[in-house]
């Protein structure tokens, strides 16, 4: 005798293998959309707003990228696109000493961590998706008027 409405096993077993693709598909996914971020240690040297772009003189190019055109060469200048306006999800984001800044307030010559990724529809352009600038306490003072 069957009980109405207990599900059959054909039903539980449909139901866990569409469960189970769709588990699968989503890392697919993240990854064709994200991808993971490279770290490079570069000098700041400007941000041309009019085509969102940003150029460093590379110190450190960190892990080589996987399309070889993407690289960097350490003492050569690189430049990055970048979106400094929009969702923080899609958004060049910058933390200056940790804490949110903009593109403007990084001065030329600073030294900067860029977080950035491949685009591989592009071979040779980079998106920077963070941007991480250290000022020492010395600059901290004299920027924002500190006194110990």
């Amino acid at each position: 005798m069957r009980i109405i409405g207990r599900p059959s096993r054909i039903a539980l077993i449909g139901a866990l293998l569409v469960g189970l693709a769709a588990v699968a598909a989503v890392p697919q996914a993240l990854a064709q959309s994200k991808g993971k971020s490279i770290q490079t240690e570069a000098k700041w040297v400007k941000f041309d707003s009019a085509v969102n772009t940003v150029t460093v003189k590379i110190m450190k190019p960190g892990k080589r990228p996987k399309l070889k055109e993407a690289g960097l060469k350490k003492g050569k200048e690189a430049t990055f696109d970048v979106k400094p306006e929009g969702s923080v999800l899609t958004r060049t984001t910058v933390a200056v000493n940790g804490k949110k800044g903009e593109i403007t307030d990084i001065p030329e010559g600073k030294t900067v961590f860029i977080y950035w990724v491949e685009d591989p529809a592009k071979a040779t352009k980079r998106f920077a998706r963070k941007i991480d600038v250290i000022f020492s306490e010395e600059e901290l003072a004299e920027r924002y008027g500190f006194e110990d």
